[in-house]
């Protein structure tokens, strides 16, 4: 795995995946991930499909969230 050094101590770098909406997992609380067709995406919102913007989420206790 790819580690990055922060303040002299090594952590490795997590690597998301990427989905459409409709493919996401149910996923745990803390999860990240990438959508590649996300319509008109608002930074701590759920998240939609069915566009083709490419943006970060992560899921809290009942959604993806973009951020």
């Amino acid at each position: 795995y790819p580690v990055v050094s922060v303040d002299g101590v090594y952590v490795p770098v997590q690597i998301a995946r990427g989905y459409t909406v409709a493919a996401l997992p149910t996923g745990v609380v803390g999860q990240r991930a990438y959508v590649t067709d996300a319509a008109s995406p608002s930074f701590g919102s759920a998240v939609s499909g069915g566009g083709s913007v490419v943006i970060p989420v992560f899921r809290n206790a009942s959604a993806w969230i973009v951020g």
